[in-house]
Order: structure tokens, then sequence, then C-alpha cells
């Protein structure tokens, strides 16, 4: 189905000159280049005739199933836009080749239902190429998938592969929603769960939908996923009983075995004493046969090894009779329902429309870059759930055209604010010929990013720099994450004194974690070098604390301590604010805090160097905020 008429985009001048950065000189783009450029789509699918059906490898898909490919694949194309990533459509129907010999996971396909529907691969890694302006790196390849398929199953389960036969097919459904125990009670899965409002986007919330972990499923990829099915009923899934289980393991023991001797899995004896694991089995459960089976471990296939090393008189550590096991006071693990594709499901879908309809999207590494973001938001919030749902579940024909939904983010909402008025302070400093750099951040309204700054987002989230008001706190501030420099910023030679006030809330910085660092870069001669002054606050847990300073002078002859006191800037107070200020004069370096000398030295500087950039950096986990940042020339 992917022989359709390919109609490819030709990028015209006008949009290269005004929007495409060159390569660099490996012939490939930064990912810094291009993530805000539009990139576009390597092919577009269009279709001017009807649907026709399709049959390869003994399946067959009537024209109303291959109809629903089209269709869904024009959705795409209408709601992703292709922002920093260049998107490549293709159409999808189930019909593996047959398996070979010794390829169960492929044999046991046969017992899955007609699935159909498309994907897109969004490339990351882009090359330019004699003919096109944009092209995948092959070679290197880094891309993030969204699918959209009809009846599917592969998408959000991992198939138990010794019990699923080409009848019948069993499985186990990984998946994390925020607040759930157990071994995916992660961080990193709670930020990514978060991520671009997944969890709670009002665009969702008729629909179930999860992050399926990293390492869940083959690979070691993560997924959103969104299940659609009508009126919200389950998935045609039964779950399988403690008998039935047993019954099957019994049954299939004979081609497990099979397969391990095949594979050279062997272990001595190991065919009786599966056959005595099956024994235990029994033993342990005889009063819990019509209990609900649940597995323990995603990563246990039940195989013949794992029946050969159970042993009488213990407990079978992969298998439990309920949803949750209470490990200690701390800790509580998640079982795993053990689940069979209902009878009838396969035969029900053959010429039926969809039953139920999965989306799933790879979950993206780097959060912060632009084009990821843009992905997420139009999975999330800008593709139309609701449209697809009463096109093919709704009571009444939808005859009116698809369209995405209209959605601008909380942050694109907040940097289309017009300006606020400077402060009196900025506007005197403007006029003062002495300052060469003033920053209180008042002409950026609140919840806006800064406009004349660089910053970058939050790996971890993905959310961007922003200016707020803090309450009870005069001003407005800068809220860093990662690095945050001025735009513009006019070199400085001869001596002068930067200042700027720095502020934590107890808690947002816990001792010991990385400080805030103002990084200053003078060019000397034909090197550069770079100083740093990195703070960070007291033990919030110990009234009174001291913060500290540590200090990195541009590889100078100066005498440097692992660090110093700064009793001014505790963390355990509810607000913790301290003024630091570096002041450079002839050679000379001071360092002062709320105008406390904190360090000196005589030799810190040569002649003839020039400030050329300044750079504040901090750990995204920390919270810093920064304001009133000056640079006077002396």
């Amino acid at each position: 189905m992917e022989n359709n008429t390919l109609h490819f985009l030709f990028v015209c001048d006008y949009f290269i000159a005004r929007f495409c950065t060159a390569t660099n000189s490996r012939g490939w783009y930064d990912r810094k280049d291009v993530e805000n450029v539009d990139v576009g789509w390597m092919t577009k699918l269009t279709f001017k005739e009807p649907s026709k059906p399709f049959a390869q490898h003994g399946w067959t898909y009537p024209a109303n199933q291959t109809d629903v490919t089209q269709k869904i694949i024009t959705w795409m194309q209408q709601t992703f836009t292709c922002k920093g990533l260049l998107g490549e459509p293709k159409l999808t129907l189930l019909a593996p080749p047959p398996p070979l010999p010794g390829e169960p996971e492929k044999e046991n396909k046969k017992a899955l239902p007609n699935t159909y529907g498309a994907f897109v691969r969004f490339h990351h890694n882009l090359v330019k190429t004699s003919t096109k302006k944009f092209w995948p790196m092959y070679g290197n390849l880094s891309n993030i998938n969204v699918d959209i398929l009809a009846n599917n199953v592969e998408l959000i389960s991992r198939q138990m592969i010794f019990l699923s036969t080409a009848d019948e097919y069993y499985c186990v459904m990984p998946k994390y929603n925020i607040g759930m125990k157990g071994e995916f009670d992660k961080d990193h899965n709670e930020n990514m769960a978060s991520y671009r409002n997944f969890s709670n986007s009002p665009n969702l919330k008729k629909y179930e939908h999860y992050l399926i972990p990293g390492q869940s499923l083959s690979g070691n990829g993560a997924f959103y996923a969104v299940i659609m099915t009508k009126d919200g009923s389950p998935l045609p899934f039964e779950q399988v009983t403690i008998n039935e289980l047993i019954s099957k393991l019994e049954n299939r023991l004979p081609y497990m075995y099979k397969v391990a001797m095949n594979q050279d899995r062997k272990m001595e004896n190991m065919l009786e004493k599966a056959k005595r694991g099956i024994q235990i089995l029994k033993d342990n459960y005889k009063n819990n046969l019509n209990d609900y089976a649940y597995l323990a471990s995603l990563n246990t296939p039940i195989d013949v090894i794992d029946l050969a090393n159970l042993e009488p008189g213990k407990n079978v550590y992969w298998l439990s009779t309920e949803a949750e096991t209470k490990k200690n006071r701390d800790y509580t693990a998640v079982n795993w329902p053990l689940l069979r594709l209902k009878k009838g499901v396969k035969q029900s879908c053959a010429t039926s429309g969809p039953q139920w309809i999965i989306f799933r999207m790879d979950a993206v590494i780097n959060q912060s870059d632009a084009g990821n973001i843009e992905l997420m938001d139009n999975f999330v919030n800008r593709f139309n759930y609701d449209y697809v749902y009463n096109y093919f579940f709704g009571k009444d024909k939808v005859i009116e055209p698809y369209k995405p939904l209209a959605f601008v983010s909380n942050e694109e909402k907040a940097n289309s604010q017009s300006a606020t008025e400077l402060s009196d302070e900025a506007k005197k400093n403007a006029n003062d010929r002495s300052i060469a750099f003033f920053e209180d951040f008042s002409a950026v309204p609140s919840g806006a990013a800064p406009p004349h700054w660089n910053t970058e987002r939050s790996y971890g989230t993905g959310g961007m720099v922003s200016v707020t008001e803090l309450k009870d706190m005069p001003g407005k501030w800068l809220k860093l994450k990662r690095n945050a420099s001025p735009k513009t910023f006019t070199p400085v030679s001869g001596d002068f004194e930067i200042s700027y006030d720095l502020l934590v809330h107890k808690g947002d910085v816990p001792w010991g974690t990385p400080g805030m660092q103002l990084q200053l870069m003078f060019s000397a001669g034909q090197s550069e070098k770079k100083y740093s002054v990195d703070v960070s606050p007291g033990d919030m847990n110990r009234k009174d604390a001291a913060g500290w300073i540590m200090l990195m002078l541009g590889g100078s002859a100066c005498k440097l301590g692992n660090y110093y006191s700064v009793p001014d800037f505790t963390g355990s107070k509810p607000v913790n604010q301290v003024r630091i200020t570096m002041r450079k004069k002839g050679e000379s370096i001071t360092v002062l805090s709320n105008n406390n000398k904190v360090y000196d030295c005589a030799t810190a500087f040569s002649a003839g160097m020039e400030l050329k950039k300044i750079n504040f950096e901090v750990n995204e986990k920390n919270v810093y905020y920064i304001s009133n940042i000056k640079l006077k020339k002396m």
C-alpha cells in the first residue's frame, strides 16, 4: 500500500533564503540550526482514486478498510506540522510474510485481527543532497514515529510468546499513570507523563491514555498511548485464570522444549524439571485456580527454563493472584494481568470498520528541542480525537471535513503579551553612559520569556525560561533553567563591576547540589579565558547555615580555596536573597556578597583583556531567580 503516487514537496527559493541555515562542514544540519525551521514533508500522500481491496501473504483487506488508511494519513498530514523535523508518511496494513521455522513470535501474529491505518516517521538528523534541501541522514537515522492504527494490539502489548499460538494471542499490557506504585514509580516516568500536559490534557480526557515506560515493550523506547473504543468500552481482552494458565503450559510444554533445544538453551533434565515445575504450580495454587493470573515481572516469558527452575516449597516469584504485592512498608509492587484476545475478535474485524483505534507516539529524548515540543503538542493538543471518534463510532454520520484543533500553548499566550513599562531604575540606567548593561526584566510581561535573551528550555520538561513576580518581593525575576545570556552585549575593556540579585525559596535548592554560576568570557590576545562565580545557598535544614561561593579565574596565578563562605545567603528562610558583585580593577579581582568582601586577588587579570559575553547557568532541577543585573564601567 506504499506504491501510491508520490508528490514531492519542492522548497521554493524564498523559503530557503528566509528560513534555512547552512549545513555544517560535514554536510548535515546541527539541531540548533533547524529545530525552529518548517522543514516539511519528504513526500505528501494524496489519493485521487477510490480505495481498492488489498491482499498479501494470506491477509485480505476489503476496500472499506484500505479507505480508512487513506483517511487517517490525510488527517495526520493536516494536523502534524514539520517544525524542525522531516515528515515521512506511510500507509500501514498488517500483512507479515510467512515466518521461518523457529520463529514463534512471528507465527503467533496469525492470531491478530486485521490491523490498518498509517504512521509518520519524523526525522531529526537531516542532510542536504544534490537535489533535496532536507533529507534523512541515512547511516545516522534518528526519528520519532507516530502511529494511528485500527484494531491494533502490538503497539501496546508484550506478546507472551510461548503461550500464544497462531489461533490465540496472550499478552501483558504495561502502562504508567502518575501516582502509580511499583517499578515504574520513577521521576523520569512522571516527567514524561507530564510532558506538554499529556496526562491532564482536556483533549484526551475522554479516552484512556498513558505512558508505556521504556524497556517494558521490546527495545528500550518509551511511548505515549491513547486508546479509543466505542463508548469507552474495554479492549476485547479477557484476563486469564490460574487454571487456564496451567492448562496452557501443559499443552505448550513440548513446543517450548523443542524451541529451547533448537536455540541451544539447555539444562540437565530440563524437560523433567519443567514437568515438575507445572506440578509445583498445581500444588501452590490448588486453592486459587479460579483467581486471575498476574505476572510480577514483564521480563518473564514463562518458558521451559522458567518452569524447570521452580523448586518445591518455594514461592513462584513471577506469578501472583493479586494486582499489587506489598513488599515492605515503603514499597508496593504492581503485578501485570495476563491477558488473552477474546475468541471471535479476529473474525469480527475481518471485514468491518474499526472496532478500536490505537494512537501511539515515541517518547522524545530531548524534551527541550523545539521540533519535539511542536510534535508533542500536535499529538496531544492539535489532533482532533473527537472528530475521529464521531467519524467511526458516533451515532450520526459525519459529513463535515476534518479540521485540526486550534491550540495555542500557555507559553505562546504569555509571549504574545505586550511589553510592560520599564521601571524607573531601568530608565535611569539607560541614560547613564557608565552602565554597559542593565536588566531588571521590568519590560517583560509576567509569564513570558525575555525576548532579548538567549535561553534554553528545560531538558526534562520542555518548559521555557520565564519572567515572574514573586510574592512579597519587589520587581520581576527571571526563573532560570539551564543557560541564559543577553542576545546583545557590547564588549567591555578596562575596569568594571558586575552585580546581580539572586534569590531562592526554602527547598528550591537541596544542600550539596550545583549552584548558580555567572560565567564571564574574556578575549585575551589570541586566546579566550573563562571566569565564573558559582553561588549556592546554605542548608535549608540548618538555621542560618551559610551559603558558599566557588570561583574559577581563567587559569590565573591566584590561589583558590575549594569554596568561600557566604553567611548572607542562607537556605533555611522562606525567602533567601543576596546581591553578588564581582569587581575588576586593573589586574585585581574582588568578589562581594551584600557588599561584604568574600575574596580578592591582585593578579587575577592580565593586561588587554576584554569582556565579551556573560552567561548564567544552573542545574535545571534547582530553582534560582535573578534580577537587577548591572554591568558598570569604572
